[in-house]
């Protein structure tokens, strides 16, 4: 964990050294690994499988641009620092909401009304466009400091994902991880053992809700323009999933491990493979095959690896599930010394 943290401080410096320029992917890496911590709690210490995940995160971008951008239907303009704990209590409260009427219900159910939820955010910020401006798209959201650069956004959400690991850490040493444990590993022993199953439930939905509000907040500041042209649907909640199962499920660095392997591997390594491919071996080999042009005729629609991105990422997170079942970083027992 020191390793990670000492790398996540000194790398800002060393891309402005070698001039790599993946600053902004960086950035996003972050955004995901947030939102890897938020569901790490849900999935991992509860063991509730939640597919609506992603909806969370878009109520906090949504509510951000509401209480700051001057296009905003309710003209506040308030700025980032008060903006930004409102955003999360409005996304808490949105996950209290959607949390109590499943508390009751557990497996395939709980996951497929999370899936709904999911899937019904996205048409009715649609189709009240007049009313959530979400087609037509909200500018000018507050920032921490005016024309923020992407190394102090970069050092900005770094903060926020300490403060997120900081909180799942706390969780899992506390009496409520110990119930959430005794919830995934047997939920009638657990609740024979006098552990409200709602209570519990209860808190961990929202506390996750609350962790997808603040990575949605300062997602939507870091863009300072908002609309549904969004990076965090359906498909961004399994990618989340898949950053916590590869990890280890349960584990706060499996989390993390899983959110950085994902998230670079899908945001810097095939992008920059895609480029090298299309900036220096495609025209090598158009120079090459020159005299053939049946064969470079053939070969040529295949070098078009932009195509086959979705097809390189699903190989490799099989191949890698297939290397590392149980995750990256499987989850270790907690100690309690007060047992011992």
């Amino acid at each position: 964990m020191k390793a990670l943290l000492g790398l996540g401080l000194l790398l800002p410096l060393v891309d402005w050294a070698m001039r790599w320029s993946i600053l902004p992917a960086c950035c996003q890496v972050l955004i995901y690994l947030m939102l890897a911590q938020g569901l790490n709690l849900v999935v991992g210490y509860a063991g509730l499988l939640h597919l609506g995940y992603a909806a969370f995160f878009a109520v906090g971008a949504f509510s951000m641009a509401y209480l700051t951008s001057p296009q905003s239907p309710f003209e506040l303009s308030w700025s980032f620092y008060v903006a930004v704990p409102l955003a999360v209590a409005i996304t808490t409260a949105v996950g209290a909401l959607l949390a109590w009427p499943t508390l009751k219900l557990r497996g395939d159910y709980l996951a497929i009304v999370t899936m709904g939820f999911g899937l019904m955010l996205d048409p009715l910020l649609r189709n009240y466009d007049d009313a959530t401006k979400a087609i037509t798209g909200m500018a000018a959201i507050a920032r921490p400091v005016a024309n923020c650069p992407n190394m102090a956004w970069y050092y900005v959400l770094l903060a926020g994902l300490l403060l997120c690991i900081v909180l799942s850490y706390r969780v899992r040493h506390s009496s409520l991880g110990r119930a959430l444990r005794a919830l995934r590993e047997d939920s009638v022993a657990a609740e024979a053992c006098g552990i409200s199953l709602a209570t519990v439930k209860l808190q961990v939905l929202v506390l996750a809700a609350s962790v997808a509000g603040l990575a949605g907040a300062l997602y939507a500041s870091y863009l300072g323009t908002l609309n549904l042209a969004f990076p965090f649907d359906f498909n961004g909640s399994i990618m989340v999933l898949a950053m916590v199962i590869l990890g280890g499920v349960g584990s706060i660095r499996g989390a993390l491990v899983g959110g950085l392997t994902l998230g670079v591997l899908n945001l810097i390594c095939i992008p920059k493979l895609i480029d090298v491919v299309q900036v220096q071996v495609q025209p090598w080999l158009a120079r090459s095959l020159a005299g053939s042009p049946r064969l470079w005729a053939t070969l040529e629609p295949w070098l078009d690896l932009s195509k086959a991105q979705f097809l390189m990422f699903g190989l490799t997170l099989v191949l890698m599930m297939l290397w590392r079942p149980e995750g990256l970083i499987p989850e270790q027992p907690v100690a309690y010394p007060e047992a011992e």
